[in-house]
């Protein structure tokens, strides 16, 4: 299995930007896919064969802000994106990932700082009733989610009735605001969802 992160972009000295992944998250793929490859993407990378494209946290969406740093990481949020559709691979965003696939469906974004801790609230939907759900999960963002429509589920809301966690298996998306990859242990039940929306996408055949 070969796994593509679409990494951060953080200005470092004097206006140099550098790519970046949190090698928390490499190791929490690797929990949940146990033999796995993970490439960090790049637009060079565009011929290799990946079956999950993850859409990492950080940086702020290009429309909310005026960092450089920003800009350019939407460009690859988007090549990616683009990369996901036409090729038919299920795409994860995480945090700033949710976000931007959000937007890409018209879903509303509003500002609204979450840091920490906090409760969380599933819906009753077949997709995750067989998890064992947590009560709590932890955010790191200045904007949140509502609810968004077309095909796709929302299934987990914070005490502000913002979205959480939404999924469309028809899409073969998923993306979730709080941050799996943060947690001294990984939570069982994060390892357990990813996994299970690899094998619903994958579970008919794909243009490759």
């Amino acid at each position: 299995m070969n796994i593509g992160i679409v990494p951060k972009i953080i200005s470092v000295y004097k206006g140099q930007l550098e790519i970046s992944v949190d090698y928390n998250l490499i190791k929490f793929l690797k929990a949940v896919f146990k033999k796995t490859k993970i490439s960090i993407l790049n637009q060079t990378l565009i011929n290799q064969d990946l079956d999950l494209i993850v859409l990492h946290g950080g940086n702020d969406l290009k429309k909310l802000s005026t960092k450089k740093e920003d800009a350019e990481r939407e460009k690859f949020n988007e090549y990616f994106f683009k990369v996901s559709r036409v090729k038919n691979i299920p795409i994860l965003g995480i945090c700033l990932g949710a976000q931007f696939i959000a937007q890409k469906f018209k879903g509303k974004i509003i500002k609204k700082r979450q840091v920490g801790d906090h409760k969380v609230y599933f819906s009753k939907d077949s997709f995750i009733k067989n998890l064992k759900k947590p009560k709590k999960v932890n955010s790191y963002h200045n904007y949140c989610l509502e609810k968004l429509k077309g095909n796709f589920e929302n299934l987990a809301f914070c005490d502000s009735n913002n979205v959480e966690l939404f999924l469309s298996v028809k899409k073969k998306i998923m993306g979730i605001m709080w941050h799996p990859e943060r947690y001294k242990q990984f939570k069982n039940f994060d390892i357990k969802l990813i996994k299970k929306f690899y094998d619903f996408s994958n579970s008919s055949s794909r243009k490759r």
